[in-house]
């Protein structure tokens, strides 16, 4: 082997060991990017879920939030007629 061929083998070679690394490295990177992605869609569920929960509790507390407006609204009522049945009492 001369000395230009030793000097070319030495150079593939490590041109070789530079690409593995390199090769290592995107795929470490790839991992930890799909990992990361994974989280991510685990915690846009966990925040769907959420959002959804809070729309059935909105929901319920609106619907109590009417029920109870028209209990005061009859109670009201009520009240104007018990004042009106008393005030023509007093008369």
């Amino acid at each position: 082997m001369t000395e230009l061929e030793r000097q070319l083998t030495e150079a593939l070679e490590r041109l070789s060991e530079h690409s593995e690394r390199e090769r290592q490295q995107h795929a470490e990177q790839i991992e930890a990017l799909r990992m990361l992605v994974e989280q991510q869609a685990e915690r846009s569920a966990a925040l769907q879920r959420l959002v959804e929960r809070q729309d059935a509790e909105s929901d319920t507390l609106q619907e109590q939030f009417e029920r109870l407006d028209g209990q005061l609204t009859g109670l009201a009522q009520d009240y104007e007629t018990l004042a009106a049945a008393l005030g023509g009492l007093w008369k």
